[in-house]
């Protein structure tokens, strides 16, 4: 993602200014890892926003039930 993507997701989530610049200095400085750019999000009272679609259940045809 890049850093206009990530301050659009962080906007859509309704995070102030202040926080949006901090979670952005983060990533600039350490990069883009969405579990622990989530995390961060949580402490902070916010929904996950980043690994929403890491929890899906994939299904495997060749496995018996």
């Amino acid at each position: 993602m890049t850093l206009e993507e990530i301050a659009f997701e962080l906007e859509l989530a309704g995070l102030r200014m202040e926080e949006q610049k901090m979670l952005l200095s983060s990533v600039k400085r350490s990069g883009f890892d969405a579990k622990l750019l989530d995390r961060k999000l949580i402490g902070m009272g916010y929904a996950p926003v980043f690994t929403i679609y890491d929890d899906e259940v994939v299904v495997n045809p060749h496995k018996r039930n």
